[in-house]
């Protein structure tokens, strides 16, 4: 099952490069880039493989919390750039699986229940994107953490933009799938595009659930490596 949802996401990170570089009214149009142009098939295949990937119910009883770090970008000398990291529940264990095209994944949920999890999800991209106003305000990006495809749905709770970042609150439903409730930071660091998620079931998004989530995303930040 992590294999399936290592790959799910993987999917999505594309979808989201892509949609990022994409020519928008509200940008200059993008240079060719290495991410293969996002289409509703292949969205609709990673968020189906995504939900197929997350069965069963949230818990939120643990009070004990891990920190995770990993490092990212690449300086001339080779060393890491910068670092992200977060917490989760202490109870909360890490799944790996293969990933490509330089991207890092890190991955924690719910031993007796992965629809519970939180992820970071960092994709390089080209130079001349140094920043997060590269990709346009926050409605502009809006369109690349929710991107519309055939039978899927959004339902935008909240949105804010602070310094150096893009949070977003928001349930997907996909065709035949449970309807799901994420929170996403969507950030432009070292060359890289970096995404945390955390998300659960929207049948199970309870007050304890809710405030987990919010307290996982805001433990979330990014630094020098």
């Amino acid at each position: 099952m992590a294999r399936n949802l290592v790959a799910a996401l993987v999917a999505l990170a594309t979808a989201w490069s892509a949609a990022a570089l994409a020519p928008s009214a509200a940008s200059a149009p993008a240079k060719a880039h290495a991410a293969r142009p996002l289409t509703r098939q292949r969205f609709v295949a990673g968020a189906a493989s995504l939900a197929a990937a997350l069965p069963l119910a949230a818990r939120a009883d643990d009070a004990k919390t891990t920190s995770v770090k990993t490092k990212f970008g690449t300086a001339v000398d080779g060393k890491p750039l910068s670092s992200a990291k977060f917490d989760v529940p202490d109870k909360w264990v890490q799944l790996s699986g293969d990933v490509s095209g330089g991207r890092q994944l890190v991955l924690y949920a719910d031993p007796d229940n992965s629809d519970t999890n939180a992820f970071v999800l960092i994709t390089p991209v080209r130079g001349d994107y140094t920043s997060l106003g590269s990709f346009g305000s926050i409605e502009v990006v809006q369109a690349t953490v929710m991107p519309f495809g055939d039978g899927i749905e959004y339902t935008k709770v909240t949105s804010e933009a602070s310094t150096g970042k893009y949070t977003y609150d928001y349930e997907v439903s996909v065709p035949s799938q449970p309807k799901r409730h994420l929170k996403t930071v969507f950030m432009v660091v070292s060359d890289c595009i970096v995404t945390f998620n955390f998300q659960a079931l929207a049948a199970d998004y309870t007050p304890d659930v809710a405030k987990m989530g919010a307290a996982i995303v805001k433990s979330f930040g990014v630094g020098k490596a």
